[in-house]
């Protein structure tokens, strides 16, 4: 078999060479495992620390830097990669490469890729990719910094000031159970809240937020409910109108066992069911009554 040679490096070649005219070393560097961009920019928020390469913002799993930037290397610079069964990928960041902005934010950092295919040691591969990090508010902390961004309003309403303290403690009870639920989605908060003459009325970032604080309610507090929504605007993209939608919550103003009085005659609630009030005098005659009855009469309760 006549002497064969690299036409590269010149290099002698053996039967174990991966190419008829090419030595190991010269192949690789003509068909690497695999080819990564030189530099590779992210945004990440200075908030949250979620990240995005375009418009879609990723909540990490973790909150220090690092491991966000991890999470995007894999995520974005790797994952078909990652896909690839047959090569073995590893990866890590150089923290000597690190360049620091004049607030102490990490501005870019040289990340090193190495694989290999499974099965060969031969056939491997590094590169070094330069990870540029935007720092930026994500829309979502944004919209929370400026603290005017609402969808939906809840109205928390008593009929007079006697109930006030009770629009104070129900207050409590939602922030405490809505700021466990930001704790585990950063989209949903109150932006606002507004006193109103018998009440407040909160302003929130979601709809969702809005459903779920009304069922929270409806498990410990007895009220009437109503429902509805304003035209705001059409989103031409999707070819639907936008609106905003509002509950306005008003709280009973009686409670069980309370005494009322009623054509001159005391009654004792005895029961609240969820639409209607059972109320029973001395002579254990009945009356059920609407909720829409303790707001639109004028009824003298007795505590």
């Amino acid at each position: 078999m006549p002497n064969r040679f690299c036409a590269i490096c010149g290099k002698s070649l053996n039967e174990d060479s991966p190419h008829f005219g090419m030595c190991l070393k010269c192949y690789l560097e003509e068909n690497p495992l695999f080819e990564l961009p030189k530099t590779f920019s992210v945004n990440v928020c200075i908030d949250c620390g979620s990240y995005s390469k375009k418009d879609v913002w990723i909540e990490p799993t973790k909150d220090d830097l690092f491991s966000v930037l991890h999470e995007i290397i894999q995520k974005f610079l790797l994952k078909s990669l990652l896909k690839n069964e047959q090569v073995e990928i590893l990866f890590s960041t150089n923290e000597d490469s690190i360049v620091y902005s004049s607030t102490g934010l990490i501005k870019s950092v040289e990340v090193v890729v190495m694989g290999r295919l499974k099965g060969s040691t031969n056939i491997h591969h590094q590169q070094e990719v330069k990870l540029n990090v935007n720092h930026m508010l994500c829309r979502n902390c944004s919209n929370l910094r400026g603290g005017t961004y609402f969808i939906s309003i809840i109205q928390l309403r008593v009929k007079d000031e006697s109930q006030l303290e009770l629009v104070e403690k129900i207050l409590i009870e939602i922030n405490k159970y809505v700021k466990n639920i930001f704790d585990k989605d950063h989209r949903q908060y109150i932006s606002k809240i507004e006193d109103q003459k018998y009440g407040v009325d909160l302003y929130l970032s979601t709809n969702e937020l809005m459903n779920n604080i009304t069922k929270f309610l409806k498990v410990k507090h007895h009220f009437l409910l109503k429902r509805s929504k304003k035209l705001v605007g059409r989103d031409n993209q999707k070819g639907k109108n936008l609106y905003r939608l509002k509950a306005l919550i008003k709280f009973l103003p009686v409670a069980h066992n309370d005494i009322i009085l009623i054509d001159n005659q005391d009654f004792i609630v005895e029961n609240i069911t969820k639409n209607k009030i059972i109320l029973k005098n001395k002579n254990n005659i009945k009356l059920i009554k609407d909720y829409s009855y303790f707001f639109n009469e004028n009824i003298i309760i007795k505590k």
